[in-house]
């Protein structure tokens, strides 16, 4: 059975859209995370039922949006280094948790 090598989604995007489209809608979407998680934070305590599930809705939707942008961003920027560097600041991260429990 031959195997056929399909193109990278992202690269796909990047050739059909240009990095610095891209880029946009990165910060784009970054933006509206930032939006969600104000709007659940300012309101959730006091809204009903239908409202609280929209307002997490809205995070969990914008967060994959952000994922994609994310991931999109570590392929046109070198991946192998995002995780490299990615996994150096969990590491810290957990250092810091681990000495702030002890204190």
């Amino acid at each position: 059975m031959i195997k056929i090598k399909r193109k990278n989604p992202y690269q796909i995007l990047v050739d059909t859209f240009g990095e610095d489209l891209q880029l946009d809608i990165a910060i784009e979407e970054m933006s509206e995370l930032t939006k969600a998680i104000c709007k659940y934070k300012r309101f959730y305590t006091t809204a009903d039922e239908k409202e609280k599930e929209r307002l997490k809705s809205d995070i969990i939707e914008e967060t994959a949006d952000v994922m994609l942008n994310v991931e999109q961003l570590s392929y046109m920027f070198g991946i192998d280094k995002v995780e490299e560097i990615k996994e150096y600041k969990l590491n810290r991260a957990l250092e810091r948790a681990s000495k702030a429990k002890k204190d």
